[in-house]
C-alpha cells in the first residue's frame, strides 16, 4: 500500500476516533451544532432565501430524516441539501478565522453528518468524534488551499470547495473505521465537486441572489452521496487532493501548500470557528460591534459623517448601497453600520424587507465613507480576522472612534454566552431554544435531543 500524502491526511484524522474529545473541543462542537440547527430552523420557518423553492429538489419520506423547521422528512441526501440551504440563507453562520483561509464549515458538515446519523441511529460519542474529524480536517484543507481560488478573476466559493471534502471524511468516520472507505469517500467528493461561484455577491454586478444557499445545500448533499458511493464500493483516484490535476492543483491558483495537510489533527484549534452574533456577513461583524459600542456614548443627532475602516477586500466587496433585498443588506457595510447606529441594535428584524427602506437608515448610509486600511489589511492577512474601526464626525471634527478586533470584542465569557443565548432565543421558539442550549452544553446528547422530535 502506497502511503500518499492524501492517505496520511485521512489516517491522521481518523485517529481522532480513538480519542475522547477534550472539553474545549466538546464545547465548540456543541455550540456549532446548536447554532447551525437554530439558523436553519428559523430560515425554513420564515421561508428565507433559497428555502422558498428548494423543496422542489427533495422527495418527502415519512420515515426519513428531519428537515429543520419543516413539517416533513426526507432522504438523508435530500435532508442534507435542504438543511444546508437553510443554514446558509440568513448569512448568520459560523466562520473559520485562519490566516491562510476563511469560509464556513458547519453549514455543510452538520447537515450532512446529522442526516446520516439520524438515518443509521448513530449518536453519542461516535457522532461527536466524527464531527471532530470533520471540523479538524476542514482546517487543514483550508490551510493547504489558501485564498487563490477567490482572488483576482477567480471566484470559487470556499464553503463549496473545502467543506464538502471535510464532511465526506467525517461521514466516513461516522459509519466506519475503514481507511479505504474514507479515502474513497474523499476521492469521490473532491473529484466531482459542485464548486460554486461568487458571481452573485458583487457590488459591480449588483446581484444578490439565492444561489449561495443552493451551493451550500449541494455541498452537503454531495458529501452524503460521496460516502454512500464509497460504501457501495465506488472508488476514486489515490491522490485526489495532491495529485496531478487534483484538488489543490485545480483550485490552488498558486497559493496551495500541500504539506499543510499533515498538520497535527489533534492540534487543530476548533476555537477558530467563530459564531456570528449579528445576522450579516462576517466582514461586517466587527464594524457592527464598534457601531453598537459607539451608540452608548454618542447621540445619533451629533453624527454628521461616519468613516468605516476595514481591510481592502471588505471595503470592495461589502460596499454596496443599493439595498434591493435582505441579502444585499447583509453584505453592505454602509447599511449594517448605518442601521446599528440609527437603531442601537443589530438583529434579524433589521435585515428583513420591511426595515430596508427606513428613511433614517438610508439617510445615514449616504454619509458613510468606506476606507481600505493598509494596516487592517495587513492584520487580516496575519490573523485571518476582520478588524474594523468606526469613526464618528460632527462637521469635520472627529468626536469618537471605536476599534474592534472581532464581533465579541471586549466581552468576557459570560458576555459571550449571553450573546449566544440571545441569538438562540431570537431564532427559535422557547422549547427549541432550550433544547439547543442543552445540545450546546452536552453535545454527546445531540442525537437524543434532536432526533426524537424534529427541530
Amino acid at each position: 500500500m502506497t502511503m500518499t500524502l492524501d492517505r496520511q491526511w485521512v489516517g491522521n484524522h481518523l485517529a481522532l476516533l480513538q480519542r475522547r474529545p477534550p472539553a474545549n473541543v466538546r464545547e465548540v462542537l456543541g455550540v456549532l451544532l446548536a447554532d447551525t440547527v437554530a439558523i436553519a430552523s428559523h430560515a425554513r420557518r420564515e421561508q428565507v432565501g433559497g428555502t422558498r423553492v428548494d423543496r422542489a429538489m427533495a422527495t418527502p419520506q415519512a420515515d426519513g430524516c428531519a428537515v429543520w423547521g419543516a413539517d416533513y422528512r426526507s432522504t438523508p441526501a435530500d435532508a442534507a441539501f435542504l438543511n444546508g440551504c437553510a443554514a446558509e440563507a440568513l448569512d448568520f453562520q459560523e466562520v473559520l478565522i485562519n490566516p491562510r483561509n476563511n469560509g464556513h464549515a458547519a453549514v455543510v458538515i452538520v447537515p450532512a453528518l446529522l442526516a446520516l446519523a439520524e438515518q443509521r441511529g448513530i449518536g453519542g460519542e461516535r457522532l461527536l468524534r466524527a464531527l471532530w474529524v470533520a471540523f479538524a480536517a476542514n482546517i487543514r484543507l483550508a490551510e493547504a488551499l489558501g485564498r487563490g481560488h477567490r482572488t483576482g478573476t477567480a471566484g470559487f466559493r470556499t464553503t463549496s470547495v473545502v467543506a464538502p471534502i471535510a464532511a465526506a471524511l467525517g461521514a466516513a468516520a461516522l459509519v466506519s473505521d475503514d481507511e479505504d472507505v474514507a479515502l474513497n469517500s474523499v476521492a469521490i467528493c473532491a473529484s466531482s465537486l459542485s464548486a460554486g461561484l461568487l458571481s452573485s455577491l458583487s457590488p459591480q454586478v449588483g446581484s444578490y441572489s439565492a444561489d449561495k444557499d443552493f451551493a451550500v445545500g449541494f455541498a452537503a448533499r454531495h458529501a452524503v452521496q460521496a460516502l454512500q458511493l464509497a460504501e457501495a464500493g465506488g472508488d476514486g483516484p489515490r491522490q485526489p487532493l495532491t495529485g496531478e490535476h487534483g484538488w489543490l492543483a485545480s483550485f490552488g491558483f498558486g497559493t496551495e501548500q500541500p504539506q499543510a495537510l499533515l498538520g497535527d489533527a489533534l492540534a487543530a484549534d476548533l476555537g477558530a470557528y467563530e459564531i456570528k452574533p449579528y445576522p450579516a456577513c462576517f466582514g461586517c461583524q466587527s464594524a457592527i460591534r464598534a457601531a453598537l459600542m459607539l451608540t452608548e456614548r454618542v447621540p445619533l443627532a451629533r453624527i454628521d459623517k461616519v468613516r468605516i475602516e476595514v481591510n481592502q477586500g471588505s471595503a470592495s466587496s461589502l460596499s454596496t448601497r443599493n439595498i434591493g433585498n435582505s441579502l444585499a443588506a447583509r453584505f453592505s457595510l454602509p447599511y449594517a453600520v448605518g442601521s446599528a447606529l440609527v437603531r442601537a441594535r443589530s438583529g434579524l428584524a433589521d435585515f428583513e424587507a420591511a426595515a430596508l427602506g427606513d428613511p433614517a437608515v438610508q439617510a445615514l448610509m449616504q454619509r458613510v465613507e468606506l476606507h481600505a486600511s493598509p494596516e487592517l489589511s495587513a492584520q487580516q492577512r496575519a490573523t485571518g480576522g476582520f478588524p474594523a474601526v468606526v469613526r464618528l464626525f460632527q462637521g469635520d471634527q472627529e468626536i469618537d472612534a471605536q476599534a474592534c478586533e472581532g464581533p465579541q470584542h471586549g466581552l468576557d465569557a459570560a458576555g459571550r454566552q449571553a450573546l449566544f443565548r440571545a441569538k438562540l432565543g431570537a431564532l427559535c421558539p422557547a422549547p427549541l431554544a432550550e433544547r439547543l442550549l442543552a445540545v450546546a452544553h452536552e453535545p454527546e446528547r445531540a442525537a437524543a435531543l434532536l432526533f426524537a422530535a424534529s427541530p
